[in-house]
């Protein structure tokens, strides 16, 4: 029998972001400290970032480049014959994709390799893993070569050593299938990590009483898949005195970065409620969705916005609590604070007057799965929500003044020129006033509808990436614990011009924005929206620089067009204004929609101008009436 707990050390390796710690690693070190295991953590990326420099580290990390292929020089430490065979196509890769000046790599492959190097050896020469049995990795998105790096040195440097992998790259299939092909690690947790550490560090005896452990038995790999999850409300506040520790040991740059840019996070759910994307593989981690009490969000806020005099904070979750967001903005707005929030959301789920609340509750910045502006896309995509819903999040955003860091998904294997011809249409009516998107070009994941079924989506097959066929050897390649994948489509399509479409965008936008700042006797910056005179509405519309319009409605087209500020169907309109004939209804809808006032889908209405009150407007430019009713 083994009773004596087993010491732990859990490291974060990069390619994460240095703006936020890793919430993972305070999440395990303060649980396992609660359950009496002796545990520390490690945020390596802080020091890569000193290693490599704060500016090469973000070109590595940030567009046009990603954290996934950051980590291509690692290979060298893993797989070290392949990467003597393919260092030529590596660096050609590299420099490819590099941010250049006057045509060379600002950040030379050479002096990439040699940045790595100094890495690899302080990790193994000087973080203190000698000192702990068990070493776990956690590992997202772009972390695993670094980590299978360490942890292949560690074991050659003392065989006795735990290893142990776990995060959302090393869930299920792809974790059992990481463990049959590295044999100097020893256990994979899938899900749920906490209780998983604790059982390993308390009784290596019972392995198969250990949730969500994957394990080698003899010849076999065995996986102790359980729908037990832990309750979040029940876990300790997470403390990043560790993070911390280790940031005061970097170069000034990255504290006085971190100190201007950072955000702590806060976990609010697990799980996605919604579940259906036929793209997203964000649930194979945490199938089973679960929110915090907005109570105890709040306690967590405040406990270590207190603890580590920080105002910032990014709510973790893929998206805001499906049903007690009201409660958590409300809460918030109580404590009087100017605290700073980042969050994940979903179209369709708020109101005009909910968005209103969130900005006073202190949320600056969202990020809304927006996904597309086609009907038929959406369709494709089963995201939930109408292309309605996505115009009245920006719509509202916009008003609050709340930034939203969206994308489009774009090079969908059936797209059709329908889902291009629908978004250029309806992006006409938004690009002057409504902010871009990024492009985001869809690549399969491991663990979504696509990659299940690729035939319904016209992908005849599957092919590995050209970064994963350089970092990777083709025979590890074939063991199947890709996270990404390419395709090859069963009939070819067009391929659209979605770049064009928003380099157009924001061009116009900022044209607009211009043309606005230098009109003459102008002290209005804003383009298209209406203020509220009571018994009549006017509606300023410049999204036309040259055609400047003014709308003036009268008290039955205000009433109507204000019940418009939210989705509403026509049933429902015609329900608030049973005085009015059905044909005059439609007549007024008729012509907000005609002069780019209103938004129609389905039967569902949605104003399009932004609401603002009128200050210091001076201009006076021709106006254009709508209806001659007045």
């Amino acid at each position: 029998m083994h009773n004596q707990k087993k010491s732990v050390l859990v490291v974060s390796m990069p390619f994460a972001g240095i703006t936020i710690p890793s919430i993972q690693l305070a999440l395990l070190e303060t649980y396992c400290r609660q359950k009496g295991i002796t545990i520390e953590t490690r945020h390596c990326y802080l020091k890569a970032a000193e290693l490599y420099g704060l500016h090469n580290y973000h070109e590595l990390i940030y567009p046009p480049n990603d954290s996934y292929t950051a980590q291509m020089v690692f290979s060298r430490y893993v797989f070290p014959e392949h990467w003597e065979k393919n260092q030529g196509k590596i660096k050609e890769y590299y420099n490819q994709h590099a941010l250049k000046i006057n045509g060379t790599p600002s950040f030379s492959f050479e002096e990439y390799i040699q940045r790595t190097d100094l890495f690899y050896e302080w990790i193994i020469n000087h973080m203190d893993w000698q000192s702990f049995d068990i070493i776990g990795f956690s590992l997202n998105y772009g972390q695993l070569l670094p980590s299978l790096a360490v942890a292949k040195k560690i074991k050659e440097l003392a065989p006795e050593k735990t290893i142990v992998l776990g995060g959302s790259r090393t869930v299920g299939e792809l974790g059992i299938n990481t463990l049959k092909t590295f044999e100097y690690i020893d256990y994979i947790v899938s899900g749920d990590g906490e209780d998983a550490l604790v059982g390993l560090a308390s009784n290596t005896d019972s392995l198969n009483t250990i949730p969500g452990l994957i394990y080698r038995e003899k010849n076999n790999i065995l996986f102790n898949s359980t729908a037990t999850t832990v309750d979040l409300n029940s876990l300790p506040v997470p403390s990043y005195d560790q993070f911390y520790s280790e940031l005061k040991t970097t170069s000034p740059d990255i504290q006085q970065y971190y100190h201007y840019y950072g955000r702590l996070p806060v976990e609010i759910s697990r799980g996605c409620w919604w579940n259906h994307c036929t793209f997203c593989n964000l649930n194979i981690q945490h199938p089973c969705y679960r929110e915090k009490h907005p109570n105890r969000i709040i306690q967590e806020i405040s406990s270590l916005s207190e603890r580590y005099r920080m105002m910032d904070f990014q709510l973790i979750g893929n998206t805001l609590p499906k049903n007690e967001y009201n409660t958590l903005f409300e809460n918030l707005k109580t404590l009087n604070r100017d605290y700073s929030f980042f969050v994940e959301a979903r179209a369709g789920q708020l109101t005009s007057k909910d968005y209103s609340s969130m900005k006073e509750a202190g949320f600056t910045q969202i990020q809304t799965g927006i996904e597309s502006f086609s009907k038929n896309l959406l369709r494709k995509m089963n995201k939930g929500v109408r292309v309605i819903d996505n115009i009245a999040a920006l719509k509202f955003c916009k008003e609050n003044g709340i930034k939203n860091n969206y994308n489009l998904l774009v090079r969908y294997p059936n797209e059709e020129p329908k889902d291009f011809e629908e978004t250029q249409k309806i992006t006409q009516q938004l690009k002057s006033y409504l902010d871009a998107p990024e492009l985001c070009e869809l690549r399969v994941m491991q663990g979504s509808e696509m990659q299940r079924h690729p035939g319904q989506f016209n992908i005849e097959r599957l092919n590995y990436t050209p970064i994963d066929q350089l970092m990777y050897p083709h025979d590890i390649l074939e063991k199947g614990f890709m996270f990404v994948y390419q395709y090859t489509q069963i009939n070819k399509t067009e391929t659209y011009p979605w770049e064009t479409l928003v380099e157009d965008w924001k061009k116009q936008q900022e044209q607009c924005k211009q043309n606005n700042s230098y009109h003459p006797g102008n002290d209005d910056a804003h383009i298209f929206y209406f203020v509220d005179g009571g018994k009549f509405i006017k509606i300023y519309d410049k999204r036309d620089i040259q055609n400047v319009k003014i709308y003036i409605l009268n008290e039955l087209e205000r009433n109507i067009f204000l019940s418009c500020i939210d989705i509403i169907s026509g049933k429902d309109l015609q329900r608030r204004f049973p005085q009015i004939p059905e044909f005059e209804l439609a007549a007024i809808l008729q012509s907000f929609e005609k002069n780019g006032l209103l938004f129609i889908e389905d039967d569902q209405y949605l104003c399009l101008p932004l609401r603002y009150p009128l200050k210091n407007i001076k201009e006076k430019i021709q106006e254009c009436i709508v209806n001659n009713s007045h």
